[in-house]
């Protein structure tokens, strides 16, 4: 009898614990659609930063003469350092060294300067006329190829690569995408070992670019993400493939054309329309006006950040004022997208914010030159405003012609 009454003490026990659980009757039901649409027609004017981030901090990128950085804007940042062009930096700022030398003959390219740099296995990889490799100090290790070498395998094109447009880490792989139409990979030994077509393509020659700062690839954690905006998807980089991640959802009405691809002679007819007075009837403006693109695709660990901006070609011609980007943000946890035109920067010192590099890290990124920081400087004190003391202080470890100087907004993790 004992027994039988500690058993049902038991039972009952267990029968309340598992009363006490409770289930959400309403479960938030998420899928994998980015809907940029409703984001851009439902635009915010602003928001403040701190809605986002925890604090500000700033790095300002060494200045010796071994990296006086030009004005040529090449930033790329990846989970281990941050390249400047070929000029790597760790991210506390520091300088470490340059990667590959300028010239025609082994280990060196006569484009090194603007060369991509990846960093994949304690290896670097430049990419432009040739893909050469360095090791963990950026030193040539002798293996490369050249993009004007004859390729005869099947996954391989031949002859030169005409419009690559991007190079990145694909697991222990590489690749890179020959735009318009097709993503390769390449084993580091530079062997063809998968291909992926984006969109139809039999033409030769380069294809009509839709702007020169669209960034196709970018980090989340060891993750290569890569965006291709002629599929509407965002896929994750595989040794051999792309796996499809996020579908960026966007009306026809808004999108930028696929056809624009097609068209031949846009620009010279829209030439001749300015020359003749009526460029507003240019067929390029009128099938691209008020067109959005989406320039770069950054993941974090709450948020996927997209930069998203509207097309409206020869505005100079056209004295049509510039509109500022918008930074589109869809929230991972409850599937809600939603676009601001810009931050108030409420937290750094600075009036605005716009994380013009996307995102890496958990980091918002963006840069400003100390001489544009003078600037910003006396024209607050000018008109009697307050410049706040970190601001002050920034400029007080800087010269007014060093090197830029990396803004770094940290996302609040919880």
């Amino acid at each position: 009898m004992r027994m039988i009454l500690i058993l049902g003490a038991m039972i009952l026990g267990f029968t309340a614990c598992s009363n006490r659980k409770t289930v959400d009757p309403t479960p938030v039901v998420r899928d994998n659609i980015i809907h940029l649409s409703t984001a851009i027609k439902n635009v915010r004017e602003e928001m403040m930063l701190s809605e986002l981030v925890d604090s500000v901090s700033y790095i300002p990128l060494e200045t010796n003469p071994n990296c006086m950085l030009g004005n040529y804007q090449r930033l790329t940042f990846s989970p281990q350092y941050i390249f400047y062009s070929n000029y790597c930096f760790d991210w506390n700022g520091q300088f470490l060294f340059r990667i590959g030398s300028q010239g025609q003959g082994a280990c060196e390219d006569i484009y090194a300067h603007v060369a991509e740099i990846v960093y994949l296995n304690n290896h670097f990889y430049g990419n432009a006329s040739k893909i050469i490799e360095y090791d963990d100090r950026g030193k040539c290790t002798g293996k490369e190829l050249s993009w004007y070498a004859q390729k005869t395998m099947d996954t391989a094109p031949v002859g030169r690569m005409v419009n690559k447009v991007c190079f990145a880490p694909a697991g222990e792989n590489l690749m890179f995408y020959n735009f318009p139409d097709t993503v390769y990979f390449i084993n580091t030994d530079y062997e063809f070992v998968a291909k992926r077509c984006m969109i139809p393509w039999n033409r030769k020659g380069p294809a009509p670019s839709m702007m020169a700062s669209v960034k196709y690839t970018s980090y989340y954690k060891d993750t290569t993400l890569f965006y291709n905006f002629y599929t509407d998807t965002v896929f994750t980089v595989t040794p051999t493939s792309l796996m499809p991640r996020w579908v960026v959802e966007l009306d026809e009405e808004l999108r930028f054309p696929t056809q624009y691809l097609y068209e031949d002679g846009l620009l010279s007819e829209a030439f001749k329309c300015w020359e003749s007075g009526n460029l507003e009837n240019a067929k390029m403006i009128k099938m691209l006006d008020h067109k959005y693109i989406v320039s770069g695709v950054f993941e974090t660990e709450r948020f996927v950040f997209l930069s998203v901006y509207e097309c409206m070609p020869f505005r100079e011609l056209r004295k049509l004022p510039e509109t500022p980007p918008l930074t589109a943000i869809y929230n991972k946890r409850t599937g809600e997208t939603f676009a601001v035109k810009q931050f108030v920067d409420n937290l750094g010192g600075m009036k605005t914010f716009f994380p013009s590099w996307g995102a890496c890290n958990e980091k918002l990124l963006a840069t400003v030159w100390p001489y544009k920081l003078k600037e910003f400087i006396e024209e607050e004190q000018s008109a009697g405003r307050a410049v706040a003391p970190q601001i002050l202080n920034l400029m007080k470890r800087v010269r007014e012609d060093d090197n830029p100087i990396l803004i770094i907004a940290n996302l609040k993790t919880k």
